[in-house]
Formats: structure tokens, sequence, C-alpha cells
């Protein structure tokens, strides 16, 4: 099982590797961002084990434009999303395609992607298909904000889904 967890960031890592990479190459900000946190189970089973540690990455794809919404001083923008969340055995490494709503220092976020999961004693390792929504607040205009930001996660193994809360910053 530390095998399988142990490929699961090797291979977050080299993805976030490349899109640094990505975002070195194209002119203005990288539009990467990493946050620090904690996750909270919604699950009673899982929810019993406490509070786990959590962190993820996010890349927006400036090729990837959404249509301007309608609302001033909104931007809308696709991005990817990879989490990781952990205690003891248990692990959820969710990884999405999200859409993403800019209005102000807000930004809200929905995401669907596979679901790369270890519930060690609860039930067993697995992909799946899971979701995620956020809102983050930024607090200031800058070019490298720092952000708070809440997370809830739709595993496919309920015993997996639940809260994550955090803070970050973009670069």
């Amino acid at each position: 099982m530390r095998i399988s967890t142990i490929a699961k960031l090797g291979t977050m890592a080299a993805a976030a590797t490349c899109m640094c990479v990505a975002g070195a190459q194209s002119n203005g900000p990288s539009g990467i961002s990493v946050r620090l946190g904690t996750f909270l189970p919604t699950n009673n089973l899982a929810s019993d084990l406490g509070t786990w540690f959590g962190f993820g990455i996010d890349y927006k794809l400036n090729a990837m434009t959404a249509e301007s919404s309608t609302l001033p001083n909104t931007q809308s923008y696709f991005g990817i999303s990879a989490d990781y969340y952990s205690h003891g055995a248990n692990n959820d490494v969710p990884v999405a395609l999200t859409y993403n709503i800019r209005q102000g220092q807000m930004v809200y976020s929905g995401g669907i992607g596979p679901d790369f999961r270890n519930s060690g004693d609860l039930t067993s390792t697995g992909v799946g298909l899971g979701e995620q929504i956020s809102a983050t607040y930024e607090f200031s205009h800058s070019s490298n904000p720092i952000f708070i930001q809440a997370k809830y996660f739709f595993s496919s193994k309920p015993e997996l889904s639940g809260f994550g809360l955090y803070l970050g910053a973009r670069f």
C-alpha cells in the first residue's frame, strides 16, 4: 500500500513540474496555486479517525478560457486540481478538471475527475469518479495573493468524502 501512495505522490509531483515548465513558457502569471490544510470526513466511520492532513495544487489552463459572464468584474476559466488528504493508511488523491468563476476577491469552483483512493482498513484501494466544489477568498489583489479555501470532496467511496479547509498562495 505504501508503494501505491508513493507512486501517486510521484505522479502529482511530475504533473506539477510539467505545469511549472509550461507556465514558465508563457507571458504573465503561471496560474499555479498551492494550499495546505486539514480534511474533515463527513462519514461517521472515517470521522472517528479525527482531522486529516491535506494539501493540493491548482493550475489555470490559460489556453482554455471560458465564455465571459454577463456579471460585472467576473471571469470564468478552466483549470486542473490535484489534492491529497490522508490519515494513517487512509488517503485519497482526487484529480479534477475544474470550471472556475472569479468575482472580485472570491473564486467559486466545481470539478470532476478520477479519484485515486486507498481507504486502508475502511474498505479497499481503487479508482473511481469524484467531484468537488469550492469557495476561495483572496486577501489581496496582488499578483501573488494569499487565500483561504473551503472545499467539499465527493469521493467515489463515501468514507472518503468531506470538507477541506486550506490556506494557500497563488503564483
